[in-house]
């Protein structure tokens, strides 16, 4: 199953930090021992921006899954495979799942993607 939730690091955190918070302040769920799985540099040159996006892990969490303010509606579990398929998922996300199942071992995975205004991928390494 898959929760995507995310956000931005605060100033005095670590990404691991900002990690476990966004997940909870998204979901109401304590994630426990989060993995670094992906880096993705993310360029969005339309608007001059460069973006380092984490990407954490988590088979363990602990509490119940709800409803909180900074959540972009009801927070639910879905199946890896309708997460893959559902067309509101960016497709650099989407990538970054398919990245993390295929990679082998303890590793961390970089990527590179540049997009248009569209939010369309040009350009991925």
């Amino acid at each position: 199953m898959v929760n995507a939730s995310g956000g931005k690091q605060e100033g005095t955190e670590t990404p691991y930090q900002a990690a476990i918070r966004e997940t909870f302040e998204e979901t109401g769920l304590k994630v426990i021992n989060p993995q670094l799985k992906v880096i993705a540099t993310h360029n969005h040159d339309y608007k001059n921006k460069i973006y380092l996006v984490y990407i954490f892990n988590a088979d363990e969490f602990s509490g119940e899954l709800i409803d909180f303010e900074e959540g972009k509606g009801e927070p639910v579990w879905l199946p890896l495979e309708e997460t893959l398929e559902n067309p509101k998922l960016y497709p650099d996300l989407k990538r970054h799942i398919r990245l993390v199942l295929e990679a082998e071992g303890e590793g961390v995975v970089f990527t590179y993607h540049k997009f248009n205004k569209d939010l369309e991928i040009i350009e991925e390494i």
